[in-house]
């Protein structure tokens, strides 16, 4: 009798200690369930938190005229004239100053580094972040240019007939002349843009081209390193015979968008270019903005409480967004993950995902409007001041 209690005791037991294991499963479940959606609500506050006013952080006053173009320089800003150009830190002290004497600079920026030109002169100035710069002398007239993240530069040079694309870097203490190649204007036609990747292993230039009576327009690919050598560097080509190509911009060190006036393709892999999306519009873009790892593009739009549709690509060529904006600019182009859309008395900026982040008025008419180094901390730049401040709620 005592050995059957003390069995059923036993299992009692045994039922009671199984049962509190059930429940402590239970409510670690409960508990981290909780957390993964506290979490979850935080982040996703934060990726959709929508800001109507900033706070000054400091200021300072440009000290310049309105012939002053700005860029985003690496969290910093780059101001650049007819005259010089200027890095400038974020509490409104130079990094380093240059000066020269153009008509009409072309400028460039890629990390750290700026390249500047005279469009049709014969100079190109490149600046490494840290000193006044060091000068390029072009033996032809130079058209166009960009830099890559070291400081070496592609220059379009001009002669009669002929173009020639050239890599130089400018700070080689042998041969500053690394590549050279040429084109025939009558059989590849006329470069209207050039792009380099970051690394400066990668060329795509985009010429516009008439063949019997009828445009077209015809993108190269180069690469410069072990790959293009076998193969003259050229590895790979498109013609577009039914949509006129007008620019092309890498959106990553491996990825380049070819911009055409109804559309856009994607390339992939550089070392052997493949295609990854051609998409044609049925509608006219209006405008088109891209960043690393993205192209946008925008259209009018006649719908009730909206002026435009925006449709974002990744370098998948997927569509990460399409949707409808209610806002007037001047100026729209992205700006780390960002798209800025600027009037004269406004700004709106979108998240990659949509959501608004920024919707305010300006008391002044703005300028120019930059991300800053910091948290929600951007630079308002109007004709007389220089502002960083902080996002707020209002």
């Amino acid at each position: 009798m005592d050995t059957l209690r003390d069995r059923s005791n036993e299992n009692r037991l045994e039922k009671e200690k199984g049962r509190r294991k059930a429940l402590a499963v239970i409510a670690a479940v409960i508990a981290v369930t909780a957390c993964v959606f506290i979490v979850y609500l935080i982040w996703n506050g934060i990726r959709t938190k929508q800001y109507t006013v900033y706070t000054e952080v400091e200021s300072f006053a440009r000290a310049d005229s309105n012939n002053v173009e700005y860029k985003y320089y690496e969290g910093n800003l780059l101001k650049y004239s007819r005259d010089g150009a200027m890095g400038i830190g974020s509490d409104g002290t130079a990094l380093w100053n240059g000066s020269y004497e153009m008509a009409n600079p072309m400028v460039d920026v890629c990390g750290t580094y700026v390249a500047v030109a005279d469009q049709g002169g014969k100079e190109v100035y490149v600046y490494n972040g840290s000193d006044d710069g060091t000068v390029l002398e072009m033996p032809l007239p130079v058209t166009m240019i960009k830099v890559a993240s070291q400081g070496v530069v592609a220059v379009v040079l001009e002669d009669s007939g002929s173009n020639v694309v050239s890599l130089y870097n400018p700070y080689s203490s042998d041969e500053k002349l690394l590549v050279e190649v040429p084109s025939n204007v009558s059989e590849d036609g006329y470069p209207i843009d050039i792009a380099l990747s970051a690394d400066a292993k990668s060329l795509v230039t985009v010429y516009l081209a008439i063949k019997e009576g009828a445009q077209e327009s015809n993108i190269c690919f180069y690469n410069f390193s072990e790959v293009g050598q076998d193969k003259n560097r050229i590895v790979g080509g498109k013609t577009y015979k039914d949509s006129f190509a007008i620019g092309a911009e890498f959106v990553g060190n491996d990825s380049v968008c070819i911009f055409q006036e109804n559309g856009f393709s994607l390339f992939s892999n550089m070392k052997k270019p493949e295609e990854v999306i051609t998409e044609t519009f049925e509608k006219e873009i209006v405008s088109s903005v891209y960043d690393d790892g993205y192209v946008g593009f925008l259209f009018a739009e006649s719908e009730e409480g909206a002026t435009h549709s925006l449709k974002l690509y990744n370098t998948s060529g997927k569509a990460v967004l399409d949707k409808t904006v209610d806002c007037e600019y001047n100026k729209v182009y992205m700006n780390k993950g960002e798209i800025i859309f600027l009037s004269d008395m406004s700004c709106k900026i979108l998240r990659i995902n949509g959501s608004e982040k920024l919707n305010c008025q300006f008391n002044v008419p703005m300028q120019y409007v930059f991300r800053a180094k910091g948290k929600e901390l951007y630079y308002f730049i109007d004709d007389a001041t220089i502002t960083k401040a902080k996002l707020t709620e209002g």
